[in-house]
């Protein structure tokens, strides 16, 4: 069970993770802030904040930041991401402040963070310069509460101008290396085998399966 209210994220890692079946949480679940300054501090709170909340029982569900939930049902984990653009121009920003990076909430977010991350870098000229990379950690909670984190990065630079009509977030302007095209202009097919959620997803996978976790341990 995915901890996100983010449709697109879901539908990409319910096909990163097939041929397992990724399940949405419950609509009344309300996840802690991303107030930790890491990507894997950040998943991790996600992922405690689902399973406290499965393991209550409803929406009412609470207890202490660190406090461990009951155990859920043998065959789920749950599972959560931070994930964000990183450019080495601005030291590594925006990081795990992407999704909000303009300081806009909900619609027309995408446009506003993609439009100041072009206003940062109107002096970055060449690839070089405008070196980026997507990063995605991944922690995903065992029935018996046990963890196992893993982390991708995707590597790139930042286009002059968006291009393209696919993806969400900075996908317009993120152009992967031995690419000439933005993510938004690639098939979807093609993002799910390279992105940095497709790295990490993977890299959980291969983790789960040598604990014998999964199916193919």
């Amino acid at each position: 069970m995915l901890a996100t209210g983010n449709r697109h994220k879901l539908g990409e890692f319910q096909r990163i993770l097939a041929p397992f079946e990724v399940l949405p949480m419950p609509a009344w679940v309300e996840l802690p802030p991303e107030d930790v300054e890491a990507f894997a501090g950040n998943a991790r709170g996600k992922a405690l904040g689902l399973a406290r909340a499965l393991a209550a029982g409803g929406p009412a569900a609470a207890g202490p930041p660190d406090s461990a939930p009951a155990a859920g049902p043998p065959d789920l984990f749950y599972l959560a991401d931070d994930s964000g653009l990183e450019v080495e121009a601005l030291g590594w920003a925006p990081g795990v402040t992407s999704a909000r990076y303009a300081g806009v909430d909900g619609h027309g977010a995408d446009a506003a963070n993609v439009a100041r991350l072009l206003r940062e870098m109107a002096g970055c000229a060449g690839p070089l310069a405008r070196r980026a990379r997507f990063v995605c950690s991944v922690v995903a909670i065992a029935s018996d509460m046990r963890e196992y984190a893993a982390t991708g990065h995707w590597w790139g630079a930042i286009a002059t101008a968006p291009r393209g009509e696919g993806g969400f977030g900075y996908d317009p302007v993120f152009v992967p290396e031995g690419s000439d095209l933005t993510v938004a202009e690639w098939p979807q097919a093609d993002k799910d085998q390279a992105s940095h959620r497709a790295l990490a997803g993977r890299a959980l996978l291969q983790r789960l399966r040598r604990e014998g976790l999964l199916d193919g341990g």
